[in-house]
């Protein structure tokens, strides 16, 4: 009898009885991504949303195991409103994290505040960054970052890539903006999925009772075409889904236990 295994860069699922347990494995999980990309290139890329995220990302702080100075940080997403505007994903990950660490402030790489009146000018400058970094030293076509850090709305979208949304097609620009967010503010600019599924690691965190039905859905039946079920990396990548037990107690999908 033939068994069938899920492919290599299937879906792994962590499943924590608390969010504090998942705190501390996510950030045993981003120190040892760090290490890796330190120790073959000297730097390590990161790129950020928003939500929740930050806020989970407190056991770095006053970690020894991180090395901040060689910390790189994009953002996935970002509102089209200024830095310091409450909305701002910039602001958030300030506030919850960066002015806690010794991480240096020009290797924060955030939108461009002048030009918030130019969407499409925007979402250009913010792709220009990603080339300077990535372009000259990947032979992909895509940026391939170290790690990337995503959140799971209860709709089901991530970065600010929504369901039905013309933007779930963008299959070549790296960067896109769009200005009918079903969900304010309506500005963003957002990675495409082509830059998304070409990082090295992938990690969704994803906690709370509310998320457990859209986590679900996504799990166990992908082919409905959620924006997080896009969400498939290109071999080798990796994918892993940080939750706590009460977002995965609808889940049928197999659990892993945590290890490093």
């Amino acid at each position: 009898m033939s068994t069938t295994h899920p492919p290599p860069n299937a879906p792994v699922l962590l499943s924590f009885a608390n969010t504090d347990a998942l705190v501390e494995s996510l950030a045993e999980f981003v120190t040892k991504a760090q290490r890796e990309a330190i120790d073959k290139k000297g730097k390590f890329t990161i790129a950020l949303s928003g939500g929740s995220l930050p806020k989970l990302l407190r056991g770095l702080i006053g970690n020894t195991a991180v090395r901040w100075k060689n910390w790189h940080v994009y953002y996935v997403d970002e509102r089209v409103v200024p830095l310091d505007d409450p909305d701002s994903n910039h602001r958030s990950c300030t506030e919850h994290l960066f002015s806690k660490v010794d991480i240096p402030r020009e290797q924060i790489y955030t939108i461009d505040p002048n030009l918030l009146d130019d969407l499409d000018e925007l979402a250009d400058s913010y792709e220009k960054e990603l080339i300077r970094e990535f372009a000259q030293k990947d032979a992909a076509r895509f940026p391939v970052f170290d790690l990337i850090l995503l959140g799971m709305g209860p709709d089901g979208h991530t970065a600010s890539l929504f369901p039905g949304h013309e933007l779930l097609s963008e299959g070549d620009r790296w960067v896109a903006y769009l200005e009918d967010s079903p969900k304010p503010p309506p500005k963003r600019i957002t990675f495409t999925y082509p830059v998304i599924n070409h990082a090295s690691r992938i990690a969704f965190v994803a906690a709370g009772a509310e998320k457990a039905e859209t986590l679900r859905q996504i799990l166990d039946h992908p082919e409905t075409g959620l924006p997080a079920a896009r969400v498939k990396p290109v071999f080798p990548g990796q994918l892993f889904w940080f939750s706590d037990d009460a977002a995965t107690a609808l889940v049928s999908y197999p659990k892993t236990p945590f290890k490093l």
